[in-house]
């Protein structure tokens, strides 16, 4: 409030919205919403990792078990869930140790994951989910969104336009608008953003030796020093900069003119709906998609696992998701 701007957080709210909605418009070139929900590929493997480290008779633990093992076993993926901090070992090759003293509870995930990809399954690609996300619709598979996001490498650009008097810097920039349009990049994360930016609480990722560097990068940000280091979503501040900073930095006058993506080329934004959607009051406060029947995942972040309304919305949404699957259980039975 004390700006010489007159400019309130819900202005920017809305203008972070707005420029979602535009983004999402071109990202949707690249997208393949042809596949059925329940595609699978042939021999792929697929696990499900949750860190769930809260007292064993909390609800949202209790729940998030029972909802995460009925879609995991659904559809034959492995689920990996932590329930105390010291079940999650360190990775020596990536120097992480959840026990280091330096690390909140929100950076738990990364070491877990880091080492699921080392997993002596072979993982293809894994999808972290927070203890709070619940899956809610049966039918739809990750090979689907995987497939969705992935099928089509090409990354969506709108070259500048041509004219005499650009000069060289727009004749620059349409090179640089085709050679991204043109490059072959293997897609190997999958993350949704709202108006606020990344919220990591759901996300996908290939079992790839970027996604492990990526990690890696992740866990040792810079950043986490200072003013940052008590930072409270110091694991979306950090991800989200690892991810933009050294890529925004680099663009020059070609590339400014150039209506394309400065996420790295390995990266696709999913639509929340595909990915995670959330529930009514957050959805309100950051002016993001809410859930809706037929949304993949409903999360719920801002909602304090303790507090009465918040355990109503989770058995609410994991008993919404038990009645699909009897529902869905049901039709495949008499069909």
């Amino acid at each position: 409030e004390c700006t010489p701007w007159p400019l309130q957080g819900w202005d920017m709210l809305l203008a972070g919205r707005n420029l979602a909605y535009k983004v999402r418009q071109l990202d949707a070139e690249a997208v393949d919403g042809r596949a059925p929900r329940g595609l699978r590929f042939q021999g792929a493997r697929l696990a499900v990792v949750t860190v769930c480290a809260y007292a064993e008779d909390e609800p949202v633990r209790v729940l998030s078990i029972q909802n995460h093992e009925l879609y995991t076993q659904l559809h034959g993926y492995d689920l990996h869930m932590f329930t105390s901090q010291d079940q999650i070992l360190p990775h020596a090759e990536g120097r992480m140790d959840v026990h280091d003293g330096k690390h909140k509870a929100f950076f738990w995930k990364v070491n877990a994951v880091r080492n699921i990809l080392d997993h002596p399954a072979v993982y293809d690609w894994v999808l972290w989910a927070d203890c709070d996300a619940f899956f809610m619709d049966p039918e739809r598979t990750l090979d689907s969104i995987i497939h969705m996001y992935t099928s089509n490498v090409s990354v969506p650009t709108v070259p500048p336009r041509t004219s005499a008097a650009a000069g060289v810097a727009e004749d620059a920039g349409s090179r640089a608008a085709t050679a991204l349009a043109q490059d072959t990049t293997p897609v190997s994360l999958l993350v949704a953003v709202d108006s606020t930016g990344i919220n990591n609480g759901v996300w996908m990722l290939r079992n790839d030796d970027w996604s492990k560097q990526f990690l890696d990068r992740w866990w040792h940000s810079d950043i986490l020093q200072g003013a940052g280091e008590n930072h409270n979503c110091s694991d979306q501040s950090t991800m989200q900069h690892q991810l933009l900073q050294n890529r925004a930095m680099s663009l020059d006058a070609a590339w400014d003119s150039v209506e394309g993506p400065i996420w790295p080329l390995e990266v696709r934004v999913v639509a929340q709906e595909h990915l995670q959607s959330f529930h009514q009051a957050t959805a309100i406060t950051v002016a993001s998609r809410e859930w809706e029947d037929g949304d993949f995942i409903r999360h719920h972040p801002g909602c304090h696992y303790y507090r009465e309304p918040c355990q109503q919305l989770f058995m609410q949404a994991a008993s919404i998701f038990e009645d699909k699957v009897g529902a869905l259980l049901q039709r495949q039975t008499l069909g």
